[in-house]
């Protein structure tokens, strides 16, 4: 099965590759580009790199490279099918629908709904941290020097004690 080489480009516009690869890596900002180590061969020092603006990732050491979807083959194990479908929905683009076999409409539905309710349960616990019940924990996230910022972009939350969660998502019709 093969994709509109449009629908990829489309695709690949929508998504910054640093943004995919860094909850894989720990990137560091160098002028227009991010490095880190390789995450296909053990290294000491950085030798592997990542372009936003070509859209691309190259391994100095050990050759691999390749674009957003390509990471996603090889460091999940993803089909290029299943590489370009988890991506598109990630960014809200709808896969053209000869490529959306028959009953999985239905089960692609229900994964947006599963989506939406994960990103729910995603904020739902970053609230819970800034409540009073979470007060432990933001003061143990500022011991270990953890700035408010970095709690933010990487979506810390708290879980509170209970069954707090499940109460909040049944009066959410959940």
């Amino acid at each position: 099965m093969s994709f509109s080489s449009d629908f990829l480009d489309t695709l690949r516009s929508r998504i910054t590759l640093s943004d995919i690869v860094g909850q894989k890596v720990r990137l560091k900002k160098q002028g227009r580009e991010h490095t880190g180590l390789c995450p296909f061969h053990k290294e000491k020092t950085p030798s592997f790199s990542v372009n936003d603006s070509k859209g691309v990732y190259y391994c100095f050491g050990c050759s691999a490279g390749g674009d957003v979807v390509g990471f996603l083959m090889q460091t999940r194990g993803l089909t290029f099918v299943e590489a370009v479908t988890e991506l598109a929905y990630k960014v809200g683009l709808q896969l053209p629908s000869r490529y959306v076999a028959e009953g999985t409409q239905e089960q692609a539905k229900g994964n947006e709904d599963l989506y939406k309710v994960l990103a729910e349960v995603g904020i739902w616990f970053q609230e819970q941290l800034l409540t009073r019940v979470g007060r432990a924990t933001q003061a143990y996230l500022a011991d270990r020097g953890i700035k408010p910022e970095t709690i933010t972009e990487f979506r810390l939350g708290f879980a509170p004690g209970g069954n707090l969660l499940g109460s909040e998502f049944r009066k959410r019709g959940y």
